[in-house]
């Protein structure tokens, strides 16, 4: 077998003899008598030492979400003790009484779910398909960008190796991402208290999970009694369930911010250089552990922050929801306002996981306009009850944007400018059909009726402009609700 064929099947080979030789990437144009760069000085046995760690590392043909899987498990925290029937009898009463509670508190099914104690390990096995899907963007975006990365830097002459090296290169990009999702989900585990905690649905609508270790560490951190916190995160959980389960195109809402953040994101390509010019051929190894210090660079234009802001406002809306909801639910919980106000701060700051989780993935999963969100749908549900705070995910469009966060009090008003503008155009186009029809049987006047009352003149005008004046009075009587003491009462809910 010549040197070229060898090269053919190893395109590494000479990937390496050019980012690891003596002279540096790409440095010089002489060659040594097999054709590659003098820079290339690793002996055979190197190589194949190189070769055969490469394969290990990056695992080529391996299942990259096994892989994930994997790698999370071994960075679950210790101890993660199994889960004693104790625990398992406390979790399904828990869950019981939550869905009673919350039967009462609002009309969406919480009934028909399948209620499990987990470890830490075994919340990273069940939660890892969805944790895989909802990345699936920033994966893309990671690989999209190591391929350019490596492009902008081979030289010329090794361009047509690394077009033919097209699939192991990938098969090297979804093991890196591996890497780091792995070892993000599995420092995020060590905090995590529910299946539905970071505001995605990770797992099936009819599976509530509760992570037994960290919801006594949890409860022992607030000192308020374990059962009382596990009741109150099982209606949590329930309650995020049921919401994406009546609304199922908020899930998608969800894979469209984080597509658009994804976008926005930028692979560290220093790092990625710097690993190059660094690495230790002997000890390839290293390599991984260097990958997983994070290859993310901060948003840092206007769109990157805006896709950041639509994200963390969709994750707050949830959160906000579910919070004012649970609330109402638990009244009769001694400890409600202090594992409230916990959670709250949970959410709204990241902890030491949810940095490491954001540093390795390159995702922000804190909603930190919660209490924004929250009083919103509280002053919804002050005004119109229940069915008005849980009407807002009857339809993409009544999903609380900033400016509503900014002015929850303004939010009735705007939908009902929003309203009443679409109906003016409904009903003038219900018009224009309907003596468009009555044309159709010959009579001249009824047509020319048809065109007056298009131009606005006639009958027609005065009935929009009374069903116009009327909305607008509905919507001045909201307003001035809005400037009542009331309001007072409903932000310090």
């Amino acid at each position: 077998m010549t040197d070229d064929n060898n090269n053919e099947q190893n395109p590494f080979e000479q990937i390496f003899g050019m980012l690891f030789g003596a002279n540096g990437p790409g440095q010089g144009d002489d060659k040594n008598e097999s054709g590659m760069p003098q820079g290339f000085q690793i002996d055979p046995s190197m190589m194949a030492t190189i070769m055969n760690q490469m394969q290990g590392l990056f695992g080529q043909g391996a299942d990259p979400q096994g892989q994930a899987v994997s790698i999370a498990q071994k960075a679950v925290p210790t101890p993660d003790p199994a889960v004693s029937e104790e625990a398992k009898r406390a979790t399904t009463d828990a869950f019981r009484l939550a869905e009673l509670w919350l039967a009462e508190a609002t009309e969406f099914s919480v009934a028909n779910r399948t209620a499990t104690p987990l470890r830490r390990a075994d919340w990273v096995s069940e939660t890892m398909p969805g944790w895989q899907k909802f990345v699936l963007p920033i994966k893309e975006n990671m690989s999209t960008a190591l391929t350019e990365t490596l492009e902008s830097q081979v030289p010329a002459e090794m361009k047509g190796i690394l077009a033919g090296a097209s699939s192991m290169f990938g098969s090297m990009s979804d093991s890196m991402f591996a890497m780091q999702i792995g070892q993000a989900v599995g420092a995020l585990s060590e905090s995590v208290l529910t299946g539905t905690e970071v505001g995605l649905p990770l797992l099936p609508h009819d599976t509530a999970v509760l992570v037994e270790t960290n919801v006594d560490a949890f409860a022992t951190d607030i000192d308020v009694d374990a059962s009382e916190v596990r009741i109150y995160l099982a209606a949590q959980e329930l309650a995020h369930l049921a919401l994406f389960e009546r609304a199922p195109w908020l899930s998608a809402q969800v894979e469209t911010a984080l597509t658009r953040y994804a976008q926005g994101l930028k692979v560290d390509t220093s790092q990625i250089e710097d690993m190059a010019s660094n690495i230790d051929p002997s000890n390839i190894s290293d390599l991984s552990e260097n990958i997983r210090q994070g290859l993310f660079n901060p948003p840092t234009t206007d769109d990157q922050k805006q896709a950041l802001t639509s994200l963390e406002n969709l994750l707050a809306v949830i959160a906000g929801w579910v919070d004012v909801v649970v609330y109402e639910a638990c009244a009769h919980l001694p400890g409600r306002d202090q594992i409230r106000e916990a959670l709250r701060r949970r959410r709204a700051t990241a902890g030491p996981a949810e940095k490491t989780f954001s540093t390795l993935v390159g995702l922000q999963l804190n909603p930190r306009r919660l209490r924004d969100a929250a009083a919103l749908f509280a002053y919804l549900e002050s005004q119109g009850g229940a069915e008005a705070r849980d009407n807002v995910f009857s339809h993409p469009d009544l999903l609380p944007t900033t400016q509503d966060l900014d002015d929850p009090l303004g939010y009735s008003e705007r939908r009902q400018a929003e309203w009443t503008n679409e109906s003016s155009i409904d009903e003038a186009l219900s018009r224009i059909l309907a003596e468009g029809l009555d044309g159709i049987d010959g009579s001249v006047p009824s047509q020319a009726d048809g065109t007056d009352s298009v131009t606005g003149s006639g009958p027609a005008e005065s009935t929009t402009e009374d069903s116009t004046g009327e909305a607008d009075d509905d919507s001045s009587s909201e307003g001035s609700t809005g400037d009542d003491p009331e309001s007072d009462e409903t932000d310090g809910r």
